[in-house]
């Protein structure tokens, strides 16, 4: 009962940030779709539901009768839940004339231009209006139950890294090192994967995303291994890169910048810094060494309930101004192609002028397996 009650408070107080939003947009409510959106300020993780959200806080939730238990075992607090028995958009509509609106927000990444012109054909007498990424800009900042899920993804994330490390020799196929490495995501306490998890081995790991393949390890190459585990809806993501016996001097090199660049990136991602700063302070180290044309995706990214927050359209990492309380990683790389590459990758809280790293896996100096 506790907890239930500690969930409720934390979520009114997302409920009381989103409003104030719609409130700005001079609107009466804001229809979500976003799953992540709606779990967000509900708690209820099931799928294809939406959610309308009043300026006042009032919510109804809008399913089927396949989750009516799980609403009632996941969602506190007080909710109106409609039951569909007809299409998504008659649904909302009727729900919608039940409430008096006059304007109403619409999540514009998640409908199709032929849904929201239907969405006004039905509903003449409201000014539907989209919006990006509202309640995004809410949940870019984490509560402390948002942070320890975080932590606990990370944990789960890192042991289960350390699981696969007698896996590494030759001969191995990069698919099975992912596939041991998913299985024990969940024997951790993990929900799973929250993207295909990338091995990727000798000229393969110059692939920034060689989701594993059939290719099998080979003596003197580089490995790149980028994954994370879900838990309780909260991704983590972290890469390391190791090699499969000796590998030359340039590989070395290259493991020695990419480290040097995230210890710069890292040490940049304080309070009032935006991401660009510390894009820049990775970013202008590699350049330096010579290598800046081999480092050609950004620097980070927000995670949470996504795995990539804090990303394009409205809301991209290199433009947003870091507070406490954000999570986001940091991973520089550099890519030789034809030859292998390197990236290293933490998840960063952000914590006044000190960032915590939360991903604690070895990297001080290539590991030779």
């Amino acid at each position: 009962m506790e907890k239930q009650q500690e969930l409720l408070t934390l979520i009114q107080s997302r409920i009381k940030k989103v409003t104030a939003l719609i409130k700005e947009h001079n609107a009466d409510a804001m229809i979500i779709f976003n799953q992540a959106n709606y779990r967000y300020l509900t708690n209820f993780t099931g799928e294809e539901a939406q959610l309308i959200l009043n300026a006042d806080g009032g919510r109804t939730l809008l399913s089927d009768s396949r989750f009516a238990g799980q609403i009632k075992a996941q969602a506190p607090g007080e909710m109106n839940v409609i039951m569909k028995h007809s299409s998504d958009y008659e649904e909302l509509t009727k729900a919608l004339k039940k409430m008096n609106v006059k304007k109403v927000l619409v999540e514009g990444e998640f409908v199709s231009a032929s849904e929201f012109f239907k969405l006004k054909e039905l509903n003449p007498d409201i000014e539907f209006t989209m919006v990006e990424e509202l309640v995004e800009r809410v949940r870019n900042v984490k509560d402390k139950l948002e942070i320890a899920a975080l932590r606990k993804a990370v944990d789960i994330s890192m042991e289960s890294f350390k699981g696969i490390i007698p896996m590494i020799r030759p001969g191995v196929k990069e698919r099975d090192i992912a596939a041991k490495l998913d299985y024990l995501f969940k024997v951790n306490g993990g929900d799973g994967p929250d993207f295909d998890t990338i091995v990727a081995s000798g000229v393969r790991s110059a692939w920034a995303h060689g989701v594993a393949s059939d290719k099998r390890l080979v003596d003197g190459e580089m490995i790149v291994i980028d994954f994370g585990s879900f838990y309780h809806g909260y991704a983590a993501d972290i890469t390391r890169t190791v090699s499969l016996g000796a590998v030359d001097a340039e590989m070395h090199k290259i493991y020695k910048v990419v480290l040097e660049a995230q210890r710069r990136g890292i040490a940049a991602a304080v309070t009032g810094n935006t991401g660009r700063d510390v894009d820049k302070a990775a970013r202008d180290y590699i350049t330096a060494q010579g290598y800046g044309e081999y480092f050609g995706h950004g620097i980070g990214h927000g995670i949470g309930l996504e795995i990539h927050e804090l990303c394009q359209p409205a809301l991209p990492f290199r433009i947003t101004k870091l507070v406490n309380n954000m999570v986001h990683t940091v991973e520089p790389g550099i890519y030789l192609p034809g030859k292998g590459g390197v990236r290293i990758e933490d998840d960063v809280l952000v914590h006044d002028k000190t960032p915590e790293v939360l991903s604690t896996l070895p990297k001080n100096e290539l590991i030779s397996l």
